[in-house]
């Protein structure tokens, strides 16, 4: 968390004990406290606007899940009675009592048929009732419900999946928890197995429980809020999951994503680096981390998280997959293609699907083509195209570069107009075609299908100009400097200095569009 959030949490403090009774200032502390997880000074905050009928739906949670983590049972309880009494969260009310009563020891059936019949907490039973299972010591009583969702291969579930592999793991029951991964569907799932068929898992067992099953309820719940624009909310519910399970790695994914959705973005990056290094979810957080770094243009920071995790990972093709897309992002593409290299020979090693291959294949070829590596760049990206023979983007990207450099023109048709078979709604692809109609002398065509791109990316610079030149072409050249024009707005470097040019001169054989 940044220092500005714990400061102002520190004022709030300061100016309640003072003002006790002052419920702006109780509100406001409530919200400084969740946003850093001082769970002390929400509970104060809460306490207060209960005794002055201010409380909001939420707090009632709060005051939970502080009860639940320091094991006081019975203001557990209250707390859930309530959140009976209220409206937005009541519907948590039998979930939160089930698993009070898993902590208690008490058997929790009759919350788990109120979660069922409850209209919108069955929406959460099928998962509920997995984790509860699991946690009473009875997995035979959840085993048709994992079966279907295995059989599903939901990603909503992939979570779920995750949890009941783990707990199988410390079970002993490895080749139960393999098969409840093996779809792989998700990118977790399938790093999960991963490390499973290593033999070295032993990290990655753990039972559910009381506390991880809890924790779970507010992850989900975070998720849920966040993609209902919920920003608030979403980050009070990824608070109390840390509350409760502060050492998850799933929790600390959840609670990076809404303190990213909420623009605290020091705390966001902290908790991304929070994820274990062989944890089933480091990948996804590290992209986010990255991806939040390169944002702010902090690429020696993202080099430096990266390096940190192939260190403790040296073998691993996607984070040097990751290094090199960094790289490309910052020009370097000869650094890029060496890093993609490096990606390739040890996916291969590991004998990675072919469709994935193709990727890196791909992104090897597009930082070879970038960095002039040429003819050495068309032989990967054909390679990625063997690999993965129906790939619109591969196509696209092989037939384009091919293009540019007015070479193997009728192969590079050819390969256009397949991806754009595959795929017509693709402004980039569309203009892809429009152009190697204009390459191959159609202008006419040319138009049409330019036309057609520009109207799925209007503010496209490349679309624009070769728009331009098509109309300058078959005497449009009104239109064609308008067109100029608007690829001039955005772009850059070498392509503004040619526009310029075109709208001055008109379209001069050195200056069509590369």
């Amino acid at each position: 968390m940044s220092d500005d959030h714990v400061a102002a949490a520190e004022i709030y403090r300061e100016r309640l004990k003072a003002q006790p009774q002052n419920t702006l200032i109780a509100q406001k502390s409530f919200v400084k406290a969740m946003e850093i997880g001082d769970f002390e000074l929400a509970r104060t905050a809460v306490r207060l606007l209960k005794e002055n009928g201010e409380l909001d739906a939420e707090m009632p949670l709060v005051l939970f899940t502080d009860a639940f983590a320091k094991r006081d049972w019975r203001a557990a309880s209250n707390a859930v009675l309530e959140l009976e009494t209220g409206k937005n969260f009541a519907f948590l009310s039998p979930i939160l009592q089930m698993w009070l009563d898993v902590a208690t020891k008490q058997n929790g059936y009759l919350s788990l048929s109120l979660i069922q019949e409850n209209k919108t907490a069955r929406y959460y039973y099928q998962e509920q009732e997995i984790l509860y299972q699991l946690a009473r010591g009875k997995p035979a009583l959840a085993n048709p419900l994992i079966k279907k969702i295995v059989q599903q291969n939901d990603a909503r579930m992939s979570p779920i999946r995750i949890m009941v592999a783990r707990h199988y793991l410390a079970l002993g029951r490895v080749e139960d928890a393999k098969n409840t991964l093996k779809n792989k569907g998700t990118a977790p799932e399938a790093r999960l197995l991963q490390t499973i068929d290593t033999g070295d898992f032993k990290k990655m067992s753990e039972k559910v429980t009381a506390q991880t099953g809890l924790a779970f309820v507010f992850q989900r719940l975070a998720a849920d809020l966040g993609t209902q624009q919920a920003p608030f909310l979403a980050l009070v519910s990824a608070q109390m999951s840390a509350h409760i399970a502060p050492k998850s790695s799933y929790g600390h994914l959840i609670l990076a994503r809404r303190y990213a959705d909420a623009d605290i973005m020091d705390s966001a990056l902290k908790e991304f680096t929070r994820v274990d290094t062989g944890s089933p979810y480091l990948l996804v957080a590290l992209n986010a981390l990255l991806a939040n770094l390169v944002q702010k243009d902090q690429f020696d920071r993202a080099l430096q998280q990266l390096g940190a995790v192939i260190t403790a990972e040296p073998d691993s093709p996607q984070l040097y997959l990751l290094k090199g897309q960094v790289l490309q992002l910052q020009s370097f593409h000869g650094e890029a293609a060496q890093a993609f290299k490096h990606a390739i020979s040890l996916a291969e090693a590991k004998d990675i699907p072919d469709r994935v291959l193709a990727n890196y294949w791909l992104s090897l070829g597009g930082a070879q083509e970038q960095a002039g590596i040429w003819p050495e760049g068309l032989q990967s990206l054909k390679t990625a195209n063997r690999l993965s023979p129906q790939s619109p983007s591969i196509l696209n990207y092989l037939g384009y570069a091919q293009l540019e450099r007015r070479e193997n023109t009728q192969e590079a048709v050819a390969a256009i107009k397949e991806a754009f078979e595959l795929r017509s709604t693709s402004p980039a692809i569309t203009d892809s075609l429009g152009w190697a109609y204009f390459l191959t002398g159609q202008h006419d065509k040319a138009v049409q299908y330019l036309e057609r791109a520009l109207a799925g990316e209007p503010q496209d610079p490349t679309i624009n100009e070769h728009l331009g030149d098509a109309y300058w072409t078959v005497g449009r050249k009104y239109e064609a400097r308008y067109a100029w024009k608007s690829a001039k707005l955005f772009a850059e470097d070498d392509d503004h200095d040619r526009l310029s040019k075109k709208i001055d001169l008109g379209l001069l054989s050195e200056l069509v569009s590369p």
